[in-house]
């Protein structure tokens, strides 16, 4: 289930451009060639502490639903960010809105856990 976004003085996700305009762009993964509803934007994920981060699981939430978990591990080093392209499609011509939950630890070993903004995908 998708969570309210976090409020974290170790670091913080922006969505850019936010809302998120659709684009008509398919995107080129299984599951996607016949939804003609696409929406692509930017996670800007930025370390605010002087520790690493790393991440080794994000999940992915589409609609209030879960979606996918991607095991990609992301290291972000003291005050400095990473951009993760995202994208998302649909059969669907509506508003839609999605999240991604980053699971991971910082240098210090303790766990942590950062629900991103949800990204508002526009209609078409």
């Amino acid at each position: 289930m998708p969570t309210d976004p976090t409020a974290s003085p170790q670091m913080h996700v922006a969505i850019d451009p936010e809302p998120v305009m659709h684009s008509g762009v398919a995107v080129p993964v299984a599951g996607c060639e016949d939804k003609p509803y696409t929406w692509y934007y930017s996670q800007m994920l930025v370390n605010d502490s002087a520790m690493s981060i790393t991440f080794t699981s994000r999940e992915n939430f589409f609609d209030g639903r879960y979606s996918s978990t991607n095991p990609q591990v992301i290291t972000i080093g003291p005050n400095d960010s990473v951009t993760l392209d995202t994208r998302w499609c649909s059969a669907y011509a509506k508003p839609h809105y999605a999240q991604t939950r980053f699971k991971g630890r910082n240098q210090a070993g303790k766990a942590l856990v950062i629900s991103a903004p949800w990204a508002r995908l526009l209609a078409p």
